[in-house]
């Protein structure tokens, strides 16, 4: 098997932990409160917006998506949230234009959040403009330089665009300001793999399965780190263990090969 195609295993992993990343950071506003409402005179909308996360947190997306569009209707322009918390249900929902255009709206009402900029800048990433994602992202970071996942995503973009030395600041940034952020080692171990130091690359899943040994891709990374050091026996102890705990179908079939690849050119 060749040294491009495991990076395709990798980079799948990747993605993953990448689109929950952009989720944490675009609902931490109303899950810790720490994102607060602009101090002015309450909003006709502020009741429909609490109406509609309400709805979303019970996993009603029509009913929260109408409590939004009422909300901007009440008033169009003070209702920043409104299309930024619309913003995030079309991104969850694959509607990338319409999120944007979301995004772009609460932006030119408030462009002072940062959260409104980092999500729009997830959305630029997912949907492959990496460096308007890395604009938007400098964007928040100016706002709020002390929020640590915004500079794995970040990172991500300068990865994408192969800005390695960049990429790799932003992620041992992220580890300064929170050492048990868990995508941080993960997309740092990525960025190893891609510049073929496995070694580096193993410490960093090592890293991750200490922070939450259920999470079964740095299993799979780990893995493919320890093939391309010959370490065949380690290797074959974490394709068994993620195998026994993905539900990824597909990565699960891709694990089994690996194993059966080792196995035929013993």
């Amino acid at each position: 098997m060749s040294h491009n195609r495991r990076l395709v295993f990798i980079l799948l992993g990747l993605s993953a932990l990448f689109l929950v990343l952009g989720a944490w950071f675009g609902y931490r506003a109303w899950q810790s409160g720490q994102a607060a409402a602009p101090a002015n005179a309450a909003s006709p909308a502020d009741d429909f917006v609490a109406l509609g996360l309400e709805r979303a947190r019970g996993g009603d997306v029509e009913g929260a998506i109408q409590a939004l569009n009422v909300a901007i209707s009440a008033d169009p322009e003070g209702a920043a949230e409104a299309y930024y918390y619309r913003g995030l249900i079309h991104a969850e929902l694959g509607e990338a234009a319409d999120a944007l255009a979301d995004f772009d709206k609460a932006i030119s009402i408030n462009p002072h959040r940062a959260e409104f900029f980092a999500s729009r800048g997830t959305t630029y990433l997912s949907t492959g403009r990496p460096a308007s994602a890395v604009d938007d992202f400098s964007e928040a970071i100016k706002i709020d330089s002390s929020y640590a996942p915004t500079y794995v995503n970040r990172g991500q973009a300068y990865a994408r665009l192969e800005m390695f030395d960049l990429a790799e600041q932003d992620y041992n940034h992220a580890i300064e300001l929170d050492d048990r952020l868990m995508a941080a080692y993960f997309n740092r171990g990525v960025l190893y793999m891609n510049q073929e130091k496995p070694e580096e690359a193993i410490a960093d899943f090592t890293r991750c399965i200490e922070l939450d040994a259920d999470a079964p891709a740095p299993y799979f990374n780990r893995a493919v780190a320890l093939i391309q050091l010959g370490r065949n026996d380690e290797a074959a102890a974490d394709l068994t263990l993620y195998i026994g705990m993905t539900q990824d179908e597909e990565g699960k079939h891709q694990a089994q090969a690996l194993l059966e690849s080792m196995s035929t050119s013993q």
